[in-house]
């Protein structure tokens, strides 16, 4: 190997070195629009006369309509789909369940916290692809259980089990 080559390699092996290490940062998200799970306004209804209607509903023997349970704690009928969201969920995820448009991020999403589940998650209630109402849910009460990849409707039936309610 010549002595000038050897020369440049010595040179230039830092500055590759450099460039390897170096660390882009992500591109910035580009939200389309913006859905603010933590916000509070109830326009379907109480949040609190909710909960207290799936605790009643969870310890009836009989099955019984999600419509039924809302329209008992004084809901309107305002609505077509219910998710439920947690923390191991992000924006692409979400707007495949809801159906809403790709570029939507979802604000006041429960914090991710390594292999632990976070402490609280949201019942979201839509109507035509649009969030009309959340509900916080607490671990410690948590009384409405879906499944996985789950959407609710008037029309699903729930089932109490040990208390609370479940869709099978």
């Amino acid at each position: 190997m010549k002595p000038a080559t050897i020369v440049v390699g010595i040179l230039i092996a830092p500055l590759l070195a450099g460039c390897a290490a170096k660390h882009d940062k992500p591109a910035a998200k580009i939200c389309q629009s913006e859905i603010h799970l933590d916000s509070k306004p109830e326009p379907l209804g109480s949040s609190k006369a909710l909960s207290a209607e799936f605790e009643t509903a969870g310890h009836r023997e009989q099955p019984i309509s999600f419509g039924e349970v809302t329209r008992a704690a004084g809901w309107s009928d305002d609505w077509d789909t219910v998710i439920d969201v947690s923390s191991a969920m992000d924006d692409n995820w979400l707007n495949k369940m809801a159906d809403t448009p790709p570029g939507t991020c979802w604000k006041g999403l429960p914090p991710r916290s390594g292999s632990d589940p976070a402490s609280f998650g949201y019942y979201v209630f839509l109507k035509d692809r649009q969030v009309m109402q959340s509900v916080t849910w607490d671990t410690g009460d948590r009384v409405l259980v879906f499944r996985a990849n789950e959407r609710l409707a008037h029309e699903t039936m729930l089932n109490a089990k040990s208390g609370g309610l479940r869709t099978y």
